[in-house]
């Protein structure tokens, strides 16, 4: 599984997000032990959202850096 993301989180967010993707599959069948999980950080500003503006300069509403 990949996860595309803004970089900026704490490795202990990272191992949080890793152990609930976990968790929430596991219930479907899937074993814990099946499941890796490559996380693909980008800097915000390598990002063009929200009509075309550079994430970086858009208000996301949530902090990255956790």
């Amino acid at each position: 599984m990949a996860v595309d993301c803004f970089a900026g989180r704490s490795v202990e967010a990272k191992r949080r997000l890793y152990s609930e993707i976990v968790d929430q599959l596991e219930p479907l069948g899937i074993p814990r032990d099946h499941i890796a999980i490559n996380l693909r950080e980008s800097l915000s500003e390598s990002w063009g959202i929200s009509g075309g503006q550079a994430a970086c300069d858009v208000d996301l509403g949530f902090n990255v850096n956790v």
